[in-house]
C-alpha cells in the first residue's frame, strides 16, 4: 500500500535465533562424543528383522572385525557360522533367539581375515511392537580380543605362579585379611600331615592353628594351651623373625608370617630338623671343646696369625705367670725368648700362608718373673668361619725339668764317649807295652819247661812253669782280643784288600792249629772245595776270622769229637765259610748273648772252659767291615756250625784255582 512503511525488526527474536544456533551447535557437539563411543569402546551396533536375519550393521563392524557387512546382510546367526570354541554355549544362545529372549555378553571366537584368532561379546534385546509381535532383534557387539589375551595371559601367569608356589622346598600358605585360607602349596601339607585335611582354601587360620598344638612338643595342659594359643596370636597380629615348632615326631619346623599390605598373611614354613639336629651337635661340639680347653692341665691358647691371644686357659696363664687380662694385652713374642722368636714367627707365617699344617717344637718362655721356661709347643689352624680369619691353637707342655735332664745327659754322654775314645786309644797305645812282657814271661816258662839248661830238681817247678806258660798265653790272648776291639772302636782298622785263596787260608789255619788239635784228640778236616773263586779281602782280618772260629770250635769241643772247616759259593755268587763242631754246643736263647762283648753261655761254664768273650764280637766286627754277616746254629751236647758270609761283590771269578 502507498504510504505504508516496514515495521523495524525486533531485536528479540534475533536473540532467541542465536541461542537456539548455539544450541544445536552443543548438540551436534554431544553428539559427535557419542559417535567416538563405539569407536572408543570397539563395539558395533546391529539389528535383525523378525526372521532373525541382519538388517543393520554399523559402521565399525568393517574395522572391528575385518570383514565386508554385505557379506552378513541378510543372513541369519546360524547362517553366519559356528564358532569356533565352547558349542554348548552356541546352542544355549541360539536357543535365546529362537525363543526372543534376552541375551548379554555370550562371547565366541573366530578367524579374521588375515587367520588370527578374535573375540567379541555380543549382547541383545528382542523389539515388539504395540500389539506384542516381534520386529526382530537390536544389540551392539564389542571387540574384546585385547581383553581376553589380557586376562589369558595374567591366568597362565597365576597358574605357574601357583606350580612354581607348589615345587617350592619350603612351605608356602597365604591367608586372606579376614584369616581365610587362600592357597596351599603340596610342600607345606607334607610339613604337617596330621592335619592335612585342615589345609584347604576357606578354613580359618586360628581353626588351623588350635588342631596342631597335640602334634607339638612339649606336652601342655590346658591351661598351657591357651596360654600358647594367646602367645601364637600375639606373633600374628605383630610378627617379627622365625618361629621354631619342635614336633612329637621329632621334627623340628621353623614358621616365619609376613603382613602383606592388603592385610592378608602369608605364612613360610622348613624343616629344619637336621640344622636343628647339626646346630645341636656344634653346640656340644663346642661345650666340650670349652670344657677340655678350661679344665685341661695343659696350657692351651688360641692366638690369631699375627700372634695376638684371642683366649687361654688357666694352666697357660700359670705356665708363664700372667693373668687373662694381661695376656689380652699381649701378644705370643712377648712371652717368648729372643732366640726363639724368629722360629715360631716364621712357623706362624707358613701355617697363615698354607692355612694348615700342625708344628711341634721346644721353645723357651720368659715368665713374668723373669725365669727361663721350656714348653714342647703344638700348634694347629683351626679351620675359619665364614668371613672370618683362621686361627691357631696351641698346646704347650711345661718340660723344662726334662730339658734340662736332657741337657745334663747330653753331657754325660759326651763325656763318656769322650772317656771311651780315651780308652780306646790308651789300649791301641798300651799295645807294644802290655805284648813285650807278656812275650817275655811266656818266652822264660818255655825255657824252663824245655829244661834248657838241665833239668828240674824238684818236679813241682815243672808244674809252676806249666801254669806260668798257661796263664800268660792266655792273658796274651785276653789282650791281643781286647787291642784288637779297641782298634776297631778306635776305628784304626781299615781294609787292605786282596786276591785272598782262601783254600790256602784255610789249610794254613789248620795248620797253626794241628798240634793243638791232636793234643786235645780232636779230628781237624780241610773241606774247601777245589776251584773255588778268589775273595776280595783283607788277608790278616780273613785269617783272624778263621783262627778266632777254629779256636773256639776246638776250646768247646771234647776228646774225640770232630771240627771241619769247609767254604762254599752259593746261588747268590756269595762265598760262605763253614766251621762245624761237634762240642756241647750252646742254648738258642743264649746265642744272642754270646756275640756281644764278654758274653759267655752258660754250658762253658759248667764245662769251666776259659774264654774272654770277645771273640765272637771281633768276628762280627771285622765281617761287618767287609759287609758280611754271621749265622749261628747250635743244638746242646750235638755241636754248633758258625756261618760267615762275604758278600757277592767280593767274589773274584776272573781267577779261580
Amino acid at each position: 500500500m502507498a504510504g505504508e512503511s516496514n515495521p523495524p525488526p525486533d531485536p528479540t527474536q534475533a536473540t532467541d535465533m542465536e541461542a537456539l544456533q548455539a544450541r544445536l551447535a552443543s548438540l551436534e557437539a554431544e553428539l559427535e562424543k557419542l559417535r567416538e563411543v563405539p569407536r572408543l569402546a570397539r563395539l558395533w551396533r546391529w539389528e535383525t528383522d523378525s526372521e532373525l536375519r541382519f538388517s543393520y550393521l554399523s559402521d565399525e563392524f568393517r574395522t572391528e572385525t575385518g570383514y565386508d557387512p554385505a557379506g552378513f546382510l541378510g543372513k541369519t546367526r546360524a547362517e553366519v557360522g559356528m564358532p569356533r570354541k565352547d558349542v554348548a554355549a552356541w546352542h544355549r544362545h541360539l536357543d535365546d533367539l529362537a525363543n526372543h529372549r534376552p541375551f548379554f555378553d555370550y562371547r565366541y571366537s573366530y578367524l579374521d581375515p588375515d587367520g588370527k584368532e578374535r573375540t567379541v561379546s555380543v549382547s541383545g534385546n528382542p523389539v515388539f511392537d504395540a500389539e506384542g509381535r516381534f520386529q526382530g532383534y537390536r544389540g551392539t557387539c564389542q571387540n574384546i580380543t585385547d581383553q581376553v589375551r589380557e586376562v589369558d595371559t595374567a591366568n597362565i601367569a597365576a597358574m605357574r605362579l601357583v606350580q612354581a608356589l607348589d615345587l617350592s622346598s619350603e612351605g608356602i600358605v597365604l591367608f586372606d585379611a579376614d584369616d581365610r585360607m587362600v592357597l596351599c602349596n603340596s610342600r607345606h601339607r607334607a610339613l604337617f600331615p596330621h592335619i592335612a585335611e585342615l589345609l584347604v582354601p576357606g578354613n580359618h587360620y586360628f581353626d588351623i592353628l588350635r588342631a596342631n598344638i597335640q602334634n607339638l612338643q612339649p606336652e601342655r595342659t590346658p591351661e598351657q594351651v591357651e596360654q600358647w594359643l594367646a602367645y601364637r596370636i600375639a606373633y600374628h597380629s605383630n610378627p617379627q623373625g622365625t618361629l621354631t615348632l619342635p614336633h612329637r615326631d621329632g621334627r623340628v619346623i621353623t614358621l616365619r608370617e609376613e603382613r602383606l599390605a592388603d592385610g592378608a598373611t602369608l605364612v613360610i614354613t622348613s624343616d629344619a630338623t637336621e640344622i636343628t639336629r647339626r646346630d645341636a651337635k656344634e653346640a656340644r661340639k663346642e661345650a666340650l671343646f670349652r670344657l677340655l680347653f678350661e679344665r685341661s692341665p695343659m696350657g692351651m691358647a688360641v692366638v690369631d696369625m699375627k700372634g695376638r691371644y684371642i683366649r687361654m686357659n688357666d694352666a697357660y696363664c700359670r705356665f708363664v705367670g700372667y693373668s687373662r687380662e694381661e695376656l689380652m694385652q699381649m701378644v705370643v713374642r712377648d712371652v717368648t725368648h729372643p732366640d726363639d722368636a724368629v722360629a715360631l714367627e716364621q712357623r706362624l707365617s707358613v701355617q697363615a700362608q698354607n692355612g694348615h699344617g700342625e708344628f711341634q717344637f721346644e721353645k723357651r718362655y720368659i715368665t713374668k718373673s723373669g725365669d727361663i721356661v721350656v714348653g714342647l709347643m703344638t700348634t694347629a689352624v683351626i679351620s675359619p668361619t665364614e668371613g672370618g680369619d683362621p686361627q691357631v691353637i696351641a698346646q704347650v707342655i711345661d718340660v723344662t725339668e726334662r730339658a734340662a735332664a736332657e741337657d745334663e745327659l747330653r753331657s754325660a754322654k759326651e763325656e763318656a764317649e769322650i772317656a771311651n775314645r780315651a780308652k780306646s786309644d790308651f789300649l791301641a797305645n798300651m799295645s807294644h807295652e802290655l805284648r813285650t812282657p807278656l812275650n817275655a814271661i811266656i818266652g822264660f816258662s818255655e825255657v824252663m819247661l824245655g829244661e834248657y839248661f838241665g833239668p828240674f830238681d824238684n818236679p813241682r817247678y815243672r808244674d809252676y812253669a806249666e801254669d806260668i806258660h798257661a796263664s800268660g798265653r792266655h792273658l796274651l790272648e785276653f789282650i791281643d782280643d781286647l787291642l784288637d776291639l779297641a782298634k776297631i772302636e778306635a776305628g784304626r782298622l781299615t781294609l787292605i784288600e786282596s786276591h785272598v785263596h782262601v783254600a790256602s787260608l784255610v789249610q794254613g789255619a789248620i795248620r797253626l792249629f794241628a798240634d793243638r788239635a791232636e793234643s786235645a784228640e780232636i779230628e781237624l778236616t780241610n773241606d774247601v772245595p777245589p776251584g773255588l773263586p778268589h775273595l776280595l779281602a783283607d788277608e790278616r782280618m780273613t785269617r783272624q776270622i778263621l783262627v778266632n772260629l777254629i779256636s773256639n770250635a776246638i776250646k768247646f769241643t771234647p776228646a774225640g769229637g770232630q771240627v771241619s772247616v769247609s767254604a762254599v759259593l752259593t746261588a747268590s755268587a756269595a762265598i760262605q765259610v763253614l766251621v762245624s763242631d761237634t762240642g756241647i754246643g750252646i742254648e738258642p736263647e743264649e746265642i744272642p748273648l754270646i756275640r756281644q762283648r764278654f758274653g759267655r753261655a752258660s754250658r762253658a761254664a759248667k764245662h769251666k772252659i776259659q774264654g774272654t768273650g770277645l771273640g765272637l764280637a771281633i768276628i762280627d766286627s771285622l765281617i761287618g767291615l767287609h759287609d758280611g754277616e754271621m749265622e749261628i746254629e747250635s743244638w746242646p751236647g750235638r755241636g754248633t756250625i758258625v756261618r760267615v758270609t762275604f758278600p757277592a761283590g767280593r767274589t773274584v771269578r776272573a781267577r779261580s784255582v
